[in-house]
């Protein structure tokens, strides 16, 4: 019998283990996947079936930008990344107190596999006291974990979110209008 798994607890040379039996000692979250077990006595095509082993973890964060800086009055997107299984509760803080979707902040999660979600703190129309710190944080039942991410004030606002689809209607209705106004004026040049 051959169990074929598709992580990697089996040493890089070999993409099979012969035995009917598979132990895997001190279970780690990269051991988690799917495994195949293939029983084949060369008489007939064999039989397959499939394990899925789930490990359960604590939690594990990154944040893909740890600073950010951003114009007053324009908004931000905060981001982390989270690994748990299994999925944690997360939330958001701004010196000790939790955040909450509200005029001044946007919270989202997603969930784009069992163990991974990532979420999202949109600080809007910032304000002086909103510059600082973020925490996010991830609760599981087997612990938790946190990630800071610093946003700071700039002289011009950044791009996006900054630059909205309400900005680009804004330029193109501009530049729209003042071509309009150069084709009406090079035609009252040209009626004279």
């Amino acid at each position: 019998m051959d169990i074929v798994p598709n992580s990697g607890i089996l040493n890089k040379d070999s993409a099979t283990f012969v035995g009917n039996i598979l132990r895997i000692k001190s279970v780690k979250k990269e051991d988690r996947g799917t495994y195949y077990c293939v029983a084949d006595n060369g008489v007939s095509k064999g039989d397959r079936r499939n394990v899925n082993l789930e490990v359960e973890f604590a939690p594990v964060i990154t944040v893909p930008r740890p600073r950010l800086g951003q114009a007053l009055q324009y908004d931000m997107d905060l981001e982390c990344h989270i690994e748990a299984y299994p999925p944690p509760a997360i939330v958001w803080l701004k010196d000790d107190i939790q955040l909450s979707n509200n005029q001044h902040y946007s919270i989202s999660h997603f969930a784009t596999a069992d163990e991974y979600s990532d979420s999202t703190l949109r600080v809007i129309t910032i304000e002086k006291r909103q510059y600082g710190d973020y925490i996010c944080k991830a609760v599981n039942k087997l612990g938790e974990a946190d990630a800071r991410v610093n946003l700071f004030e700039t002289p011009i606002p950044v791009c996006p979110p900054a630059c909205g689809q309400a900005y680009f209607d804004g330029a193109e209705h501009l530049a729209g209008t003042l071509f309009a106004t150069i084709g009406f004026l090079a035609a009252l040049l040209y009626i004279r």
